[in-house]
């Protein structure tokens, strides 16, 4: 289908890049890790991992987004995807491309399929890929990809809080995320509210960006010292 510019620009705010072979690219397993270590400046595979799925979650985020937004989701699985290295601002980033023949349309109340679709084959299959070349824990790649989810909805909350929180209930129930063992987001957010998860500490896991030389701390890191 053809994909409004209004769309694709949307999406490109949010490092989702639509028809467009990356510049820089990475390649597949193992020598992502690798590459990624290099370009993100650490000599560590977890600390590496971690900040792709940082970046990664932008990806996921801008998902639920669309839905929300304009009917419409990439249906392909995470081995559809390529990523590109990219400086913004003097940051080594990473941009995520995708083929405009693999968006679909999506109505509101077949949404719930494609959400699975997202966490199961985009994300959990990608967590999973990642696990058979390196040590990291789970929680933490999900911690990393739900915290900007979560930002999403909290914002979503403020123009439409019915669909907001009927989302959110889905996120919430773990029978809706199997084969996933559990609704990573309900582990995570436990009885906060939206508000709450995006104003105070709310990980039980560091992303470890602390850890590479380009960035800081984050604010509610639960290990800083």
């Amino acid at each position: 289908m053809e994909l409004p510019f209004a769309f694709k620009h949307h999406l490109a705010n949010q490092s989702v890049i639509v028809g467009k072979e990356a510049v820089q690219p990475l390649s597949g397993f193992p020598e992502i890790i690798e590459e990624l270590k290099a370009w993100s400046g650490t000599e560590t595979d977890g600390v590496a991992i971690s900040y792709f799925f940082r970046q990664y979650a932008l990806f996921i985020t801008a998902q639920f987004d669309a839905i929300a937004t304009s009917g419409l989701y990439f249906s392909g699985t995470w081995k559809d995807l390529q990523f590109s290295r990219i400086r913004k601002y003097g940051y080594p980033l990473l941009e995520t491309h995708t083929d405009p023949a693999l968006f679909v349309p999506v109505t509101q109340s077949d949404r719930f399929k494609a959400f699975h679709h997202i966490l199961s084959e985009q994300t959990d299959a990608f967590i999973q890929e990642f696990r058979k070349h390196a040590k990291i824990s789970p929680v933490i790649l999900w911690e990393n990809v739900l915290g900007s989810v979560l930002w999403f909805y909290a914002n979503l909350e403020q123009r439409d809080p019915r669909r907001a929180a009927e989302d959110i209930e889905w996120l919430m129930d773990s029978g809706n995320w199997a084969p996933v063992r559990k609704s990573y987001l309900a582990a995570m957010v436990g009885n906060a509210t939206l508000q709450q998860a995006v104003t105070q500490p709310l990980r039980r896991t560091c992303c470890l960006y602390k850890e590479l030389p380009d960035f800081d701390t984050c604010t509610f890191c639960p290990v800083a010292t």
